[in-house]
């Protein structure tokens, strides 16, 4: 009997206290990838890579344009603070940490119980293609901050959680309007076993707008050329690069966005204020906070405690009297300012109630009249920083409110993110002859329904291409010209030109590429060596609400880089298949290179299908060996790595060299002899070239 009572009495503590397993982590981070915002999230919620400024290398952490090296962020995570059996105590997923995440670590209280990302998508054609899935590419993770230890060790201060269960899912798309942004919805659960009283969330973030591949900077020197601000009426806390020497230097914003939460049955934001105030419910506020990453002082001092850190949400921030300065120091280095935008007070939230928040990372390019602007001097801010300059950031922004807000129904409820949609992205290939690019593309766009009108609204097709150097500036994502458009003749959007042109007598296929092409167009007269972007899209008609819509010229783009083909007569002593050298002579920075000796090319030319070459000083000493394979080579040097993306389309004879030794050291001024060897046919032929500084 007295068993009895004590298995009773333990199934009783079992099941009146929540468990708090140490079940083994398993750390993933995931980077979007269909849009043109780079953004990486973790499956413990912290957002974007750390180490980014140090290992550029990698997934991203918030680049924008994608492949540019503008990064936009450190790292960001959420705060959970609430008054629990009369206790302050607040939960964080990241906090002022010159490393970053680590696990245990004091102020990243999240854990997972070993569960990955998962992933939907929306898109037909994806692997992961979904029809619950909300957006192009949904990532989906689960993390708590019940557990007070973890891999058997404690986590630094973190003894009293609030038991909150998250579940983060993240939304983003490849539509032009939607490329430069990120939405996350968070439901968090209260399965503790107290109510949370005057309950907040805030959003923390540590964004510094700077060019991870050019920048000499290290240390705070690095972090402290920014300025920040905060839009009232948007909710939105942004920043941009207020005093670096980048070059290449992409002038650009980030923001962050809190956009609603829903709590019982109330769209709970100042947004909604006559609806929150009809339900009986006070008004909740927005507003933005920030610290000195260093020993800051008065109003700017860096919260240490759950006390500190709640405070620091629950009191408004005196935002006024410091626009200036915050907007303003990154030109005398005093610009590393943390960055917290929090919503609240919940007055209640229930055990096993769960409220969802809905935050947003925007991105944004600042138009062409600011691009390389750098004020120098202490106010002059406003040259840089103004409404003009802000111009693309509203406007991704509104989108991400549109896409938040979506249609209402019928009964008065809202279906979220159904928005107006250009038609389907046209599938896209690429083949390369010497200097001629073969566009094809298929005719999928011209079936397209959409979402909201239901009916077919596709009017034409646009062809674009990027212009020498973009790649080097940054732009190569962001700035290709359009190079022709077709469309339909009785649309009434575009010239009514048709598509005789273009159209093929009948689709085509390619060997192991199941799609049909349906159209075709040419271009000529590309340079070898240089990258090229081409991108095919499709837009539509628009309708009374709404401008014709386009799809991303990012979400079929293909790079390319012109020239010779595998050299099939490699042992023909005609001199149009001796193998060469381009430039040469070679002059350091040449127009394509990069800012740093590591992102330096040369290109050798009429290569056989498989070849070695070798770099010889004149006194015979080999300098360096590369081994060239047409059909797996696709760049092996930083340059590619900085500049390129994955999907770069080289013509298969020629072979890039950054003219660094075997030891890594850069080659000097002089005259170097080269050999090339066909590792199939064994002929050789042999060259010079060059190197002036």
């Amino acid at each position: 009997m007295k068993r009895i009572k004590l298995l009773t009495f333990l199934l009783f503590i079992f099941f009146l206290y929540p468990v708090q397993s140490d079940a083994q982590q398993v750390f993933e981070r995931r980077a979007v990838e269909v849009s043109n915002l780079g953004i990486s999230y973790s499956n413990v919620g912290t957002i974007g890579r750390p180490n980014v400024r140090n290992v550029p290398l990698g997934v991203p952490s918030m680049e924008y344009p994608r492949g540019s090296g503008t990064e936009h962020l450190f790292e960001a995570g959420i705060w959970l603070g609430a008054v629990v059996d009369g206790a302050i105590r607040v939960s964080s997923s990241a906090i002022t940490n010159p490393s970053g995440y680590s696990t245990g670590a004091a102020g990243f209280e999240f854990t997972n119980d070993g569960t990955l990302f998962g992933e939907r998508s929306s898109l037909t054609d994806s692997p992961e293609f979904s029809p619950n899935a909300i957006s192009h590419q949904d990532l989906i993770a689960e993390f708590s901050d019940r557990r007070t230890t973890v891999g058997g060790q404690p986590i630094s201060g973190h003894e009293n959680p609030l038991f909150a269960d998250v579940v983060m899912e993240t939304y983003n798309w490849n539509f032009g309007f939607a490329e430069a942004l990120s939405i996350v919805r968070y439901d968090i659960t209260n399965n503790g076993n107290s109510a949370w009283e005057d309950f907040y969330f805030g959003l923390y973030s540590d964004m510094v707008v700077r060019n991870v591949n050019t920048t000499i900077e290290t240390g705070s020197e690095f972090f402290n050329k920014g300025g920040t601000g905060y839009i009232d009426s948007l909710y939105a806390l942004y920043v941009f690069d207020r005093g670096s020497f980048d070059n290449p230097r992409i002038n650009t914003y980030a923001a962050t966005v809190i956009m609603g939460s829903e709590y019982r049955g109330v769209e709970f934001h100042p947004r909604r204020a006559e609806q929150v105030e009809a339900a009986g419910k006070e008004v909740p506020r927005v507003s933005p906070d920030y610290w000195l990453f260093g020993a800051g002082t008065g109003e700017f001092t860096r919260p240490t405690d759950d006390l500190e850190r709640y405070n620091r949400m629950a009191t408004e921030w005196p935002l006024e009297q410091n626009r200036f300065r915050l907007r303003d120091d990154g030109v005398s280095g005093q610009g590393n300012y943390i960055q917290l935008n929090s919503i609240g007070p919940f007055e209640e939230v229930a055990i096993g109630e769960t409220i969802t928040v809905y935050i947003a990372f925007v991105t944004a390019l600042m138009p062409d009249e600011f691009q390389g602007l750098i004020p120098g001097n202490i106010g002059d801010v406003d040259q840089l920083d103004n409404d003009q300059s802000r111009a693309n950031l509203l406007a991704n922004i509104d989108w991400a409110y549109r896409l938040f807000d979506g249609q209402e129904a019928e009964d008065g409820s809202r279906i979220r993110f159904l928005v107006p949609e250009p038609p389907e992205v046209p599938r896209m290939r690429v083949e390369l002859d010497a200097g001629v690019v073969s566009v094809y593309w298929d005719n999928r766009a011209e079936f397209s329904v959409d979402p909201v009108t239901g009916e077919e609204d596709f009017a034409g097709y646009r062809l674009y291409r990027s212009k020498l150097g973009d790649d080097i500036r940054g732009t190569i994502a962001s700035s290709a010209q359009m190079l022709r458009e077709w469309d339909l003749p009785d649309s009434g959007v575009g010239f009514g030109t048709g598509f005789d042109e273009i159209r093929l007598d009948e689709p085509v296929t390619f060997p192991g590429d199941p799609v049909e092409y349906h159209y075709r167009y040419d271009i000529s007269g590309m340079l070898s060596g240089w990258q090229y972007l081409f991108a095919v899209t499709a837009f539509d008609e628009g309708d009374e609400r709404t401008d014709p819509l386009e799809t991303s010229i990012n979400a079929n783009a293909i790079r390319v880089f012109p020239g010779t083909a595998p050299n099939e007569n490699f042992g023909s002593s005609d001199e149009e298949y001796r193998v060469g050298v381009y430039p040469n002579p070679y002059r350091i920075n040449a127009a394509w290179d990069g800012a740093t000796p590591f992102t330096r090319k040369i290109m050798f030319y009429n290569l056989p299908a498989r070849a070695q070459i070798r770099v010889y000083t004149l006194a015979g000493e080999i300098v360096a060996t590369l081994d060239h394979d047409a059909e797996t080579y696709t760049g092996d040097i930083r340059w590619f790595n900085n500049f390129s993306s994955s999907d770069r389309i080289l013509p298969g004879g020629e072979h890039a060299w950054d003219l660094l030794s075997a030891a890594n050291q850069n080659l000097a001024t002089g005259l170097y002899l080269y050999t090339v060897k066909d590792l199939d046919g064994g002929n050789v032929q042999r060259g010079r070239f060059a190197v002036i500084k």
